[in-house]
């Protein structure tokens, strides 16, 4: 049985949103100190959706680097 590089990374990116989220959520609600937590709340969501994109990347075996600029195609970068 062969899994596919997709349903591996989709896998993995569920389990590390429910990993990371539900103890942040948890230090929001039960600790006092957890509302401060909030202001860190855009930070957090940026790191789970660049997270994201990398296994995304990974999955579809894409590069890490950016694709040419298409006013420039004859630059190397």
């Amino acid at each position: 049985m062969k899994v596919s590089r997709e349903a591996v990374a989709l896998v993995a990116g569920i389990a590390l949103c429910i990993l990371a989220v539900t103890p942040f959520v948890l230090a929001i609600n039960y600790f006092d100190w957890g509302v401060s937590l909030v202001l860190a709340a855009p930070a957090f969501v940026w790191l789970l959706l660049w997270a994201g994109k990398k296994l995304e990347r990974w999955a579809r075996n894409e590069p890490d680097t950016l694709p040419p600029d298409p006013d420039y195609p004859d630059e190397e970068a």
